[in-house]
This record gives structure tokens, C-alpha cells and sequence, in this order.
């Protein structure tokens, strides 16, 4: 008989990320400016610091500096280039995004996977989510830790006649786990005949 192995994808959840939305917040996309971000690794524990010099004036691209350091133990530094890219907004502006260095895709984010040296977008690096590497059992159990939050948090249960959203996203991950308690199936129907639903 043949052996089976279990392999799973690295995940986005586990890379460093250099995020679009991190530069906007810091007001780092208005000329010229200077950074720092760091990440903390959840798989070693080690933090990777990045210096961030943003130019959005002449050519825009931001120049990310950064060590990684291999299996061995061995320290190498990065001095690396990427292009931004712009879209028009429809009120006027643009909007910025990362230029893929690998592909050239247009992204909102960069990973440095883990075991990587460059930064590159989710597709080049073939990055999945902890989400999907969950196993029955795991994903069971943060299912039943959503509905028990959203149970919680569910203060309305109709308004005008129709399910609140918390409601609606309530029934669905029970209808996902194959649970629903007796008093929202009859909620439910009696909303959806108020409603003219069969």
C-alpha cells in the first residue's frame, strides 16, 4: 500500500504583508516619506522590522529595505524596488496600488512568504488562508464560537418585517454547521409567510 501524506498550503495568515491600507493610514501616499513596519512571525516568533521610503511625486514606487534571515541562521539584506500603480477614482484623486514585482499584477498586498525573500502578490507565492486549511473538526469548532458571539450579540431579531442581518448571517452559519435551534426555524417561516415565501 501506498503512504499518504498530509501537506498544506503556507497562508497569507503567516507571511509578512505590506499593505496598501497601512501606507493610506500613515499618510505615507501624499509626496515623499519615510517609514518602518514590522511583523512578528505566529509560526517562529521573531519579529522582521522593514524601513519604508514612499515616492509618489517623479516616479512613484516605494523602495523596501529588509533582512531575512535563512534556516542556517544567516542574516541577508534587501534593498528592493516596486512600482506603484494608480487608478482614477470616480470624484477625482487616484487610488494606489502595488505593482506584483514577479507578475506585475495590480494589488492591494505584498507577502514575504515564509521560506520567501521577495515580496510578491498571494497568487505568485500560491498563499492560501487558515480558513481553508482547517480540518472538519476545527472548522466545526469556530463555527460554534461565531454563533455563540453572534447569539450574544443579536438584540433585534426583525425589523420591518424582515430578519436583521446578524440574523440572516446567524441562520446561515447554523444551516453551515447543521444546526438551528427550533425557535429561529420557526421565526423563519413565519417571516418568510408574512413575506409571501414558500
Amino acid at each position: 500500500m501506498g503512504r499518504y501524506y498530509w501537506s498544506r498550503k503556507a497562508t497569507a495568515d503567516e507571511s509578512c504583508r505590506l499593505k496598501m491600507s497601512y501606507l493610506r493610514k500613515r499618510g505615507m501616499l501624499s509626496g515623499q516619506a519615510t517609514g518602518e513596519i514590522a511583523w512578528t512571525s505566529s509560526m517562529t516568533g521573531k519579529t522582521t522590522v522593514a524601513l519604508l521610503e514612499v515616492d509618489v511625486v517623479d516616479n512613484p514606487h516605494i523602495r523596501v529595505v529588509y533582512a531575512v534571515t535563512d534556516r542556517k541562521g544567516n542574516k541577508t539584506d534587501y534593498d528592493r524596488e516596486v512600482s506603484l500603480l494608480t487608478t482614477d477614482c470616480n470624484f477625482g484623486g487616484v487610488r494606489y496600488w502595488f505593482g506584483c514585482p514577479y507578475c506585475g499584477a495590480r494589488v492591494g498586498v505584498l507577502y514575504l512568504a515564509p521560506g520567501g525573500v521577495y515580496f510578491r502578490c498571494r497568487h505568485c507565492y500560491n498563499l492560501s488562508y487558515r480558513s481553508r486549511n482547517c480540518s472538519g473538526p476545527e472548522l466545526w469548532g469556530k463555527n460554534s464560537r461565531q454563533i455563540e458571539k453572534l447569539q450574544s450579540e443579536i438584540k433585534r431579531r426583525s425589523y420591518k418585517g424582515k430578519p436583521t442581518k446578524k440574523v440572516q448571517k446567524l441562520c446561515a452559519l447554523q444551516r453551515k454547521a447543521g444546526i438551528i435551534s427550533s425557535q429561529d426555524l420557526a421565526h423563519l417561516n413565519r417571516l418568510k409567510a408574512r413575506l409571501g415565501y414558500t
